[in-house]
């Protein structure tokens, strides 16, 4: 007798047919996958990966590459040596662009950031949006993020000095405070400094803030903040853009007003400093108070 064939189980064939159509039925599902796949983020991905290719040294000529590294070390070299006077200000933006991309040739961006602005503070004023939407090629966004930062660190600087003078006992005093608190603003604001009886700083405020020409004194913005902070006295300060140091006839009216003002509290108004770049004026050293 022959063998017998073996019966097929029909329930293995069954259970392999599922899985076909299984595989069949998620095919349409990974393309809708693929297509729900956000293009940004591919997009962003090529963009992270050419800003580092940007920021390696595109040549493999050993000639042309131990001259620029020469360079760079020359900049640096006359930098530390002879100090910021020593350099242009294309040298400047040069050498502060070499930290954002270190292997990298960075002179010519530097000049054509400066052509494009107008000059150096023009540059290190702009922001980041403009400096990307200036198309300089190869300034991405490592550059554009550490010019702004260097601006914001000054800033940050000027303020932190003017809070370590926490007592008035001067005019120099008062002059410094004031200076760090218009550190590079190009409009015109009114401030206060109120003083306790030991003259401490205990708040200081803009009260009033106008354009590039002129602010409005608010006298009465200064009695409340005078009253809030409980002080014992004031100093009135507001600058100038333009460059003049001297008072006008309103600034004068107006001191005599926020004077008067301060007084029906029983509020001494010490001075009232105009402050223009880094130098000030003080009109009770000069006999209008």
């Amino acid at each position: 007798m022959g063998r017998k064939k073996k019966e097929e189980q029909p329930g293995a064939a069954e259970t392999e047919r599922p899985a076909e159509t299984e595989q069949v039925k998620s095919a349409p599902e990974m393309a809708e996958a693929e297509t729900r796949t956000p293009r940004s983020a591919g997009r962003k991905r090529a963009e992270k990966k050419a800003e580092k290719a940007d920021q390696r040294v595109t040549t493999t000529d050993p000639v042309k590459k131990e001259h620029m590294e020469g360079h760079r070390n020359r900049l640096r070299d006359r930098y530390r040596e002879d100090g910021m006077d020593s350099l242009q200000d294309y040298e400047v933006l040069e050498l502060l662009l070499q930290f954002a991309m270190p292997h990298r040739d960075t002179k010519e961006m530097a000049k054509q950031l400066i052509a494009h602005f107008g000059s150096l503070p023009e540059v290190l004023d702009a922001s980041y949006d403009e400096i990307l939407d200036a198309n300089i090629p190869r300034v991405k966004d490592t550059a554009a993020t550490l010019i702004t930062l260097f601006k914001d660190t000054e800033n940050r600087y000027h303020k932190s000095k003017g809070r370590e003078h926490s007592y008035i006992r001067s005019t120099l005093d008062a002059g410094k405070v004031c200076c760090s608190m218009y550190h590079n603003q190009t409009d015109e604001s009114v401030r206060i400094l109120c003083l306790n009886a030991r003259g401490k700083i205990v708040k200081r405020d803009e009260v009033a803030k106008g354009d590039v020409n002129a602010v409005h004194f608010p006298v009465r913005k200064i009695v409340e903040t005078a009253v809030l902070s409980k002080a014992v006295s004031v100093i009135l300060t507001h600058n100038h853009p333009g460059g003049t140091l001297s008072p006008s006839r309103e600034d004068l009216d107006a001191t005599e007003a926020a004077k008067a003002a301060l007084s029906t509290i029983g509020v001494r108004l010490l001075d009232h400093l105009i402050v223009s770049g880094e130098d000030y004026y003080s009109l009770r050293e000069n006999g209008y108070l």
